[in-house]
């Protein structure tokens, strides 16, 4: 008897899915689970564009499951076409503990602070994942801002519903804008792997909220 969420990804369930022929992750969302096949949404890559792979093609399908992160080998059968295609997947092997393969990255907007010199600024994100964020720095008109470098790692901390996770981030972006606020690209700095988890369920939720509101 299997267990869902153990030995196979649940309904809904968000996975990152790696294909033999590409060397990228993608991301795509269960639709079905009937037996020893699945039926996924085609997965995405990291500009959200529907890929194209041809059947036969071997799948890792990653997921997180109730304590860790499962892993489950796959076949491409059917590329199922339509307004929301579709591929059919078969099952080829056990359910294994999963590895790591990418940062899934969901639009939202959670509280956070970044600390320049002895100034916090507060913001809000744009988008978030366990390896960074898009957030914009909120200032008020006139308000001198500090220097902040592309380049520079400043101390972070991201608030998920009251659990405030203190890191370090370095600046890798930051992009123009011709008001007062300062938007940047942060990549996280020594996480950690438990608080790189509670992200990683945080935008799970978030993209599986999302998917069933027809939002993605």
């Amino acid at each position: 008897m299997t267990t869902p969420g153990v030995d196979h990804p649940e309904e809904k369930a968000v996975l990152d899915v790696k294909a033999s022929s590409r060397a990228d992750v993608l991301t795509s969302f269960v639709e079905r689970v009937s037996g020893s096949e699945l039926v996924v949404s085609v997965g995405e890559d990291a500009q959200k564009r529907r890929v194209r792979l041809d059947t036969g093609e071997h799948l890792e399908l990653i997921w997180r499951g109730p304590e860790e992160l499962r892993s489950l080998p796959a076949e491409l059968v059917e590329v199922v076409a339509g307004d929301s295609p579709t591929w059919r997947l078969k099952i080829v092997g056990p359910a294994s503990r999963g590895q790591r393969r990418n940062a899934v990255r969901a639009p939202m907007s959670v509280p956070i602070e970044l600390a320049v010199g002895e100034r916090v600024l507060p913001g809000t994100t744009v988008d978030l994942s366990e390896g960074g964020t898009r957030c914009l720095l909120t200032g008020k008109p006139g308000a001198e801002r500090p220097e902040i470098e592309v380049g520079a790692v400043h101390p972070v901390v991201v608030d998920l519903d009251g659990d405030r996770l203190a890191a370090k981030a370095e600046v890798i972006r930051r992009h123009p804008r011709e008001d007062h606020h300062t938007e940047l690209s942060l990549r996280f700095v020594g996480l950690g792997e438990r608080r790189e988890d509670a992200i990683r369920r945080r935008v799970f939720a978030e993209l599986r909220d999302l998917r069933s509101r027809g939002l993605i």
